[in-house]
């Protein structure tokens, strides 16, 4: 049995809708072999945070050090984290679309990127990141389905229906959209997901605000981190 498996792990009840859970667990005891911590969701606001460390997690004079050992949230974020970062995190992913925080995701994941500063800048620029989400309208592979979609976009579909053949079939029941789609695959981007393609065009910077940049950016009194 795990150690995660033994901890008695209170809720805490916020007033906001949960972006992410966490479990924080009171670092100096867990050293001393006592576990003492809990779940917390947020975003939350400072208040709450304080309240939780201080009755939950048990920070006092004596132990002042908290550990983030669990976590539930669709990015894969790096072992060590702080409680305000993840809020920071937490405060952008509730303006968020669902589609668009799993985009963030795939993103993230695809570029190995798990320090939560960076994540946050990616979901701070999605709007600039220029993606394909497959729909599944033709019922064949990933590429198929990426190449029906350009061609579409571009109007080279419209074009190849203008092009009429034979006993009135068009040029577009003889295009290879797999073809083309996979050649679109090996030059312009790559898959995220089976049912995301991102096109290099559409790159971040995930470096591109700091901390502090991010915290006027989002302009959230839940965001300021009490001394």
């Amino acid at each position: 049995m795990s150690i995660q498996s033994q901890i008695v792990k209170p809720e805490v009840t916020l007033t906001t809708t949960p972006q992410l859970r966490v479990y924080i667990a009171n670092l100096g005891r867990y050293n001393q072999g006592e576990l003492v911590g809990g779940w917390i969701n947020l975003p939350a606001s400072n208040q709450e945070i304080q309240t939780f460390l201080t009755e939950v997690v048990g920070l006092d004079e004596q132990h002042e050090e908290y550990s983030v050992q669990d976590y539930e949230s669709i990015f894969s974020l790096e072992e060590y984290v702080n409680i305000y970062d993840l809020n920071l995190l937490a405060v952008k992913l509730e303006g968020m679309l669902e589609g668009e925080r799993t985009v963030a995701a795939y993103y993230c994941m695809s570029n190995g990127i798990r320090h939560i500063i960076d994540v946050v800048n990616v979901c701070e620029q999605l709007s600039d990141l220029v993606y394909t989400q497959l729909e599944d309208i033709c019922g064949g592979s990933r590429e198929e389905r990426l190449g029906y979609l350009i061609a579409r976009e571009t109007g080279l579909e419209a074009e190849l229906e203008q092009v009429q053949l034979s006993n009135g079939i068009s040029a577009t029941d003889y295009f290879d959209y797999e073809r083309y789609g996979r050649d679109i695959a090996l030059s312009d981007g790559y898959f995220a997901a089976e049912d995301l393609f991102i096109h290099y065009t559409g790159d971040l910077d995930e470096k591109r605000y700091t901390r502090e940049e991010l915290r006027e950016r989002l302009d959230d009194s839940r965001l300021t981190v009490i001394a």
